[in-house]
């Protein structure tokens, strides 16, 4: 009778349990499946193919250097674009310094161009490729602007001194 009364209190327990557990939650009906959009991959796959057949492609550096060229050879002179007329036209290296004088509103160098003409420059004055950055007696400082990826700034000093 024992066994029979505890056969009975475990199938009460189970029964209760069962009856409290929570029902499965029904699964959702299965929804027509949406196409995906391709339009992006298959423009991506044109561009390619444009691209293996020579068409179409070009790379805008954006001021980046060129990811093709090697960091151990030298930075390329490229042209800024058309030169203008006059002093704002010329070079940093095309100049030759041919004086320096002392006027009452500070130090002036006089140079002569690349279309053998005489020039007076003084600090603040802009060139082709740099600015001057000084003149001082015996010697003109100028900022020539790197285009190099290893250099920690964007110019690089250059001096002339007067002989």
């Amino acid at each position: 009778m024992r066994a029979f009364s505890l056969t009975l209190g475990v199938l009460l327990v189970a029964s209760l349990a069962l009856a409290q557990a929570p029902s499965p939650t029904p699964v959702p009906e299965s929804k027509p499946e949406t196409p995906i959009d391709t339009s992006a991959i298959e423009g991506i796959l044109r561009g390619d193919e444009a691209a293996d057949a020579g068409q179409g492609f070009s790379y805008d550096a954006a001021n980046r250097r060129d990811p093709f060229r090697s960091l151990l050879a030298g930075p390329v002179k490229e042209e800024m674009g058309e030169r203008p007329p006059g002093l704002r036209g010329m070079g940093i290296e095309e100049i030759q310094l041919k004086g320096i004088l002392q006027l009452p509103d500070g130090w002036v160098a006089m140079i002569q161009g690349t279309d053998n003409l005489s020039y007076m420059i003084r600090a603040g004055m802009v060139l082709y490729d740099g600015t001057v950055d000084r003149v001082e007696p015996g010697r003109v400082v100028f900022k020539l602007q790197v285009a190099d990826p290893k250099s920690l700034k964007p110019y690089r000093e250059v001096v002339r001194v007067l002989q």
